[in-house]
This record gives structure tokens, sequence and C-alpha cells, in this order.
């Protein structure tokens, strides 16, 4: 039977999630499911990285010869972790460039799926979004804009100082300028294996302390070290909170030890 129009936040049509029963028709389909150890792939702390993403030349050679994510596929990912792992996952496949990224919300058999890996593999020598990711020592020249929201999504008790909220966090407190995120850091406690119904739930949970403002032009999140920041960003992009939409890389761990006077 054809689905009644839903009058949910997320239509059917969503930018950045997917359902189970819409996979089948896909074209080009690469499924992929995120662990910690992709995630070692992508990011670290070694070298007084901060657990920010390697660098692109790093990247895109671990995507292109292990993963063999190539432009042309149709990328769904997921987790039976936490979805800030596979959002994290997901915003460097965005800052890179990628189109088609979904994030599968609902129970699927992998083995269902044959996935026909594409013969062309080539990524673009630069990231092609490079507005959605920013690091620390861009900050002070973001700082200046008047149409610019920036927001620490982190918990109350390390945005005040209370906790660092990390082992290896050694100093406590917050960035000038970065408003905290009345949800408490809820973007850390979301499964990878929540339903439709929890989803829109969130989203509207979401919704309802951050509304669509006409003189915010670009909203910043941060967290600790990119996770949570990677799912209220992409939480907020599904609401259209804002033309751009943007992650401080790593955060408050860089801020702390490079920044902190």
């Amino acid at each position: 039977a054809p689905r009644k129009p839903s009058n949910s936040i997320i239509m059917n049509i969503s930018k950045w999630f997917i359902r189970p029963d819409e996979i089948f028709s896909i074209k080009n389909l690469h499924l992929l499911n995120i662990t910690s150890d992709i995630m070692n792939d992508i990011e670290t702390d070694k070298n007084n990285n901060y657990w920010k993403y390697y660098s692109y030349d790093e990247i895109r050679e671990k995507l292109l010869n292990k993963y063999r994510i190539s432009q042309e596929s149709f990328i769904v990912l997921y987790t039976k972790e936490k979805l800030m792992m596979v959002a994290r996952f997901a915003w460097l496949l965005y800052w890179i460039g990628y189109k088609h990224i979904k994030i599968l919300i609902g129970q699927i058999d992998p083995s269902l799926f044959i996935m026909n890996f594409s013969q062309v593999l080539n990524l673009p020598n630069l990231p092609l979004r490079p507005e959605v990711r920013l690091t620390c020592d861009q900050l002070s020249n973001e700082f200046l804009s008047q149409t610019t929201k920036f927001i620490d999504v982190r918990t109350y008790k390390e945005y005040s100082g209370e906790i660092t909220g990390y082992s290896y966090i050694r100093r406590s407190g917050h960035i000038p300028n970065f408003q905290y995120d009345s949800l408490d850091g809820l973007y850390a406690q979301i499964n990878g294996d929540i339903t439709w119904n929890e989803l829109e739930n969130y989203l509207k949970i979401m919704s309802n302390t951050n509304t669509y403002d006409n003189n915010i032009k670009k909203i910043i999140y941060m967290c600790g070290t990119g996770w949570r920041a990677s799912l209220a960003a992409i939480f907020a992009e599904e609401l259209n909170l804002a033309c751009t939409i943007s992650v401080l890389d790593s955060g408050w761990f860089e801020w702390s030890e490079e920044y902190l006077k």
C-alpha cells in the first residue's frame, strides 16, 4: 500500500537519513559498517593532532585504496555503536565532497546486498566543501562575523569547567564566544540502532531549542574532539538551521592544549 504522506519533520525523503526499504533500488550502493577500527583510519591523536582528521592526502589514500569508496558510489553508513560515530565519518565524506551519503536508520542484513565497487576511483585534490570543517587556528577569523553562531554541544559539567569529560583532556572550560547548548550533551547518548520514530523525536527536541534565524548565516558546532558536534551538525542540516553548518575539528581538546591563555 502507498505510504500516507507524513507530516513529521523528516519526510520520506531525508537529506541525511535513509530507511532499509529505500536501499534496495539504489545503484552503485556502497554499504559500510562504521567501527572503531575504521575511525582510527580517519583520525589520530599522534603528533599533536588532538584527534583531528588525518591530513587530506592520508585520508584520500585510505578511502580510495583500503575502503575503495568512489565518488560515484551511493554511500550508506550504519553502526552498531553510537550514532555520533557514524556522523563523524559521514561528515568527513561530506567535507571531501561526496554527493550521496546517507546514514541508515533501521536494521538490515548486509549479506542481502551485492556491492558493485566502482573500477574508477578518484577523489578531488582538495576537499570540495572546505567550509564545513574548521580548525582552531581559523576561529579568530570566524569570531569577527556578526552572522555566525557558535555552539558547544558538550554537557554543562564540561562547559562550566567542572570536569573535562575525557581521560586524556587535562584542562577544563570552554572556548570564548561558544554558547552552551541546553540539550546537555544529548548527542553522545543516541545509539546507532534507533528507530525512525526515535530519530524524529530527537530532531523535534533539537528543533524546540534551536530555531531558524534569518540573521544567522553560519553555525559552528564544537565538542571535545568532534563526534558529538558532527551529529549536531547533521541534525542542524536536516532541520535547515542555517546556510552553512560547520564542525570545529578537535574542538576543546586542541583549544585546551594550544590556545588556553
